[in-house]
This record gives C-alpha cells, structure tokens and sequence, in this order.
C-alpha cells in the first residue's frame, strides 16, 4: 500500500513539473524551426513533395531530379548522397522526387526503371551530354517534331559518378 502512494506521488510530481516545463519547451522548439527555415529560405528541400512540369521550366539553375521509390533499395543507397550534393552545390538544384508522394509525375517522365535521374538545363532545357561523356544517357525527342525533349541515366550512380555528373553539368 505505502509503495502505490509512493509511486502515485511521484507520477504527480513528474507530472506537474512537465506540465509546468512544457511552456518553455515549446517556445524553444519554435525558435529551432524558425532558425532552421532561416537557414533554408531561399532554397527548396531535396524531397519535391508536390511535383509540377513548372519546377523544371522555373529553374534558373541546371537540375537533376533523382526520381525514386520509397522501396527501391538503390534509391534509397543514393539519397545520402544526394543530400550532400544538395548542400554543397548551390549551382545546381539537386532534387529527389517519390513517386509514392508524386503519383502524377509517372506520367510526366519516362519510367522503366527506379531510380531514373532526369537531366536539366537551366530553364528546363534538357541536358545534352558531350560526345566523351563517360556515363550513358537516355535523350527523349518528340515524335512529330524530333525535338530533344528530355535526358535520362537510368540506374543507381555513386557520389563520384554524380560528381561528374555535376560536372559535365556545370562545364566544371
């Protein structure tokens, strides 16, 4: 009986004190996210959660859209990758797109494989790779005008291989 009051009294106490501390807690969380947007404003996260063909054309930077399943083993593999190359390099938006959260995009982009990474100019002009490019690409035109409409590597790429990727982008 005296270790149930006990232990009653201790939950109370535990209790009172969140609850009191809870007030606290809460300003200082809004803060960490205030300064997390600060940090971030002018730059879109590497998730596309909400994807548009508008993203692509309003880019005034080259893009590569890695487009990935949250299954696809490969993809997965990629993503810390991706992460580092979304915060290293600000002249090129890198960018993951899921096509669990993006169902629309499937109709959008070529899809045979996962991960497929698509390949921009700025202002969404489709990469063309040089001649000596050491990674294989996909160009898409359009069947009634021939038109290069987009360009593709299908298949998981190493951070090397999307260095140089970033590379040939970039004309560095």
């Amino acid at each position: 009986m005296k270790a149930a009051a006990v232990i009653v009294i201790i939950v109370l106490v535990a209790a009172v004190y969140f609850m009191k501390n809870e007030e606290s807690i809460i300003p200082m969380q809004n803060s960490i996210d205030e300064n997390a947007g600060v940090l971030q404003s002018g730059r879109e996260s590497l998730e596309i959660h909400s994807f548009t063909p508008e993203m692509i054309t309003s880019s005034e930077v080259p893009m590569i859209i890695v487009i990935g399943e949250d299954y696809c083993q490969p993809c997965l593999r990629m993503k810390p990758d991706l992460e580092k190359l979304h915060k290293e390099h600000e002249d090129v938006s890198v960018r993951y797109l899921d096509l669990g959260e993006n169902r629309d995009a499937a109709a959008y982009f070529p899809l045979r494989v996962t991960p497929t990474i698509a390949i921009y100019e700025a202002g969404g002009t489709p990469f063309s790779p040089g001649e000596d490019s050491a990674l294989p690409y996909i160009l898409y035109s359009d069947k009634n005008t021939g038109e290069h409409v987009m360009t593709i590597h299908e298949g998981y790429l190493s951070l090397s291989e999307l260095e140089a990727l970033i590379g040939e982008l970039t004309d560095d």
